[in-house]
């Protein structure tokens, strides 16, 4: 039995912070010149943080390729084409218009909405009150927000040009890597 997508994504995303969380542990125990001893509870919060995050992600993406289509047919199909091709639909061709559309709403509305959900996610599950969350809100977004547009711009054009749309969370979460060992770096 195969898990519905959303919970394979899921699955895919906390396996990935997982993996990335220990990465960047191991890499500050480096930079700083100490013994890396795994930290059991970041682990713990960065993969919470990736099983709550992720569906909304999931959901939020599904939206923008629904409201705006990345391809769209080339040729319509008539009558008489299909009797002489077959069933066949016409060869799709990419909307740019809508790809466009999508990679600025999610570099902008989507970037800063998933920026504040995830310090606000971090803060609650170390047991943060309001007023501390409020203040890394305040200091740590905008430096997150850089960050993320040295990177996923890229990652958006071409996941929505180039990569089919069953292969993007792959490819998201392969650049996820690197995404996530930021933010286990950023988020102490």
């Amino acid at each position: 039995m195969s898990l519905p997508p959303i919970a394979t994504a899921t699955l895919q995303a906390a396996l990935v912070n997982a993996g990335s969380n220990v990465l960047a542990q191991g890499i500050k125990a480096w930079r700083d010149q100490t013994p890396f001893e795994l930290d059991l509870q970041a682990l713990f919060q960065f993969t919470t943080c990736a099983f709550v995050l992720s569906p909304l992600t999931y959901v939020w993406l599904e939206g923008l390729e629904s409201r705006f289509p990345g391809s769209s047919e080339d040729t319509p199909v008539t009558k008489s084409t299909a009797e002489k091709n077959g069933p066949k639909q016409g060869k799709q061709k990419l909307n740019v218009k809508n790809t466009v559309a999508k990679v600025v709403i999610d570099q902008t509305v989507g970037a800063a909405i998933n920026t504040v959900a995830f310090i606000m996610t971090m803060g609650l599950l170390r047991g943060q009150d309001f007023d501390v969350i409020n203040a890394q809100i305040h200091n740590d977004f905008w430096p997150i927000m850089l960050a993320g547009f040295k990177l996923w711009p890229f990652v958006s054009i071409l996941n929505f040009t180039v990569v089919p749309a069953d292969k993007r969370l792959l490819v998201g979460s392969l650049f996820g890597v690197i995404w996530a060992v930021y933010l286990s770096l950023m988020s102490g």
